[in-house]
């Protein structure tokens, strides 16, 4: 039996659809698993054990049409569509795969012939599991998201902390790539000072553009003991940095969900939103509590993204020292 998994966009996105695919290879664990994503997206899924074929959709008409006729070639047994992009409707309907499931929009369903009812409340990554349900599997295993690499990546990593004289770091990730899902990169340099004195520990500043790099020195002008990576590391790269870092620091931001992945503690901080995160003994959560956060509306906030802005370090320092306990 091919399945074909389609998650296009975006980075976070693509890497938390990754328990779909870890979950039909235990129920059906001769299944031949497919994933259809994005050129920029591809590290994240390449080289995971739980599928079988990465399929890129290069940008452009001419390439659509490419894979489409590609993907109903295959005869996949099932497609699910996670995200029900414009592109992704349309290579579903072309597949004349057996089963077309989406999640039920309650408009533009003519593209599908099974439509999942989706939970809406709790952590993203549980509830894309529910599109399991297409294929038969009602109680799916709420396994967290995973992002894999190989040993020459991680020795690449190792050779450049070596390189840097890096022995025991933390991570700091002060950029977002929305404004509105990021907290002040000042007040993240005055955390990362107290954290790095308290624990004897250098803290490694990352960006993930260079047009992010100014951000990350505002953040570094408040740390005495950091590293500002040269340039932007690769999505495995940082998948490497992060799987031997003491714990991470980061914004409600696709950083944060890779250190999730690779099992370390990971502290986010996080605004207006909501349901991108589990909190649990390797994950805390820090809100500011205001009454309307979260909104998961912040481009139309009416009090100037308060739960960033008012947020200081000083009211949060002792709660992550408790979840730390180093």
């Amino acid at each position: 039996m091919k399945i074909l998994i389609i998650q296009l966009r975006q980075l976070g996105d693509v890497l938390l659809s990754t328990p779909v695919a870890e979950n039909i290879k235990f129920f059906y664990p001769n299944s031949e698993i497919h994933f259809l994503t994005s050129e920029t997206a591809k590290d994240i899924v390449t080289e995971n054990p739980f599928i079988d074929k990465v399929i890129v959709l290069k940008k452009g008409i001419l390439n659509e049409t490419k894979t489409e006729l590609k993907i109903r070639k295959t005869g996949y047994h099932a497609i699910l569509d996670i995200q029900r992009t414009g592109r992704s409707k349309r290579i579903t309907l072309f597949s004349k795969a057996k089963i077309r499931a989406a999640f039920d929009d309650l408009r533009d369903n003519l593209y599908y012939n099974v439509l999942i009812k989706q939970t809406t409340e709790g952590y993203t990554a549980f509830e894309r599991l529910d599109i399991l349900k297409a294929i038969g599997i009602q109680t799916p295993t709420k396994t967290m998201p995973k992002l894999f690499f190989s040993k020459a990546v991680e020795q690449k990593v190792k050779d450049y902390l070596k390189r840097k004289k890096i022995s025991k770091y933390f991570i700091v990730a002060p950029t977002a790539r929305k404004t509105t899902k990021m907290w002040d990169p000042e007040e993240f340099g005055k955390l990362s000072q107290i954290l790095s004195e308290t624990f004897s520990i250098k803290a490694i500043v990352v960006y993930g553009s260079n047009r992010e790099r100014k951000i990350a020195e505002r953040c570094s002008k408040h740390i005495s003991n950091f590293h500002i990576i040269d340039k932007p590391f690769s999505i495995k790269e940082f998948a490497a940095l992060a799987k031997n870092a003491t714990f991470s620091l980061g914004n409600d931001s696709f950083p944060s969900h890779i250190s999730v992945s690779q099992n370390i503690k990971t502290i986010v901080i996080c605004g207006p939103t909501s349901g991108w995160f589990i909190q649990n003994k390797k994950t805390l959560l820090i809100y500011k509590g205001l009454k309307c956060q979260p909104c998961n509306n912040p481009e139309k906030c009416p009090f100037n993204l308060a739960c960033y802005k008012e947020l200081k370090h000083y009211e949060i320092v002792d709660k992550i020292m408790e979840f730390l306990n180093l």
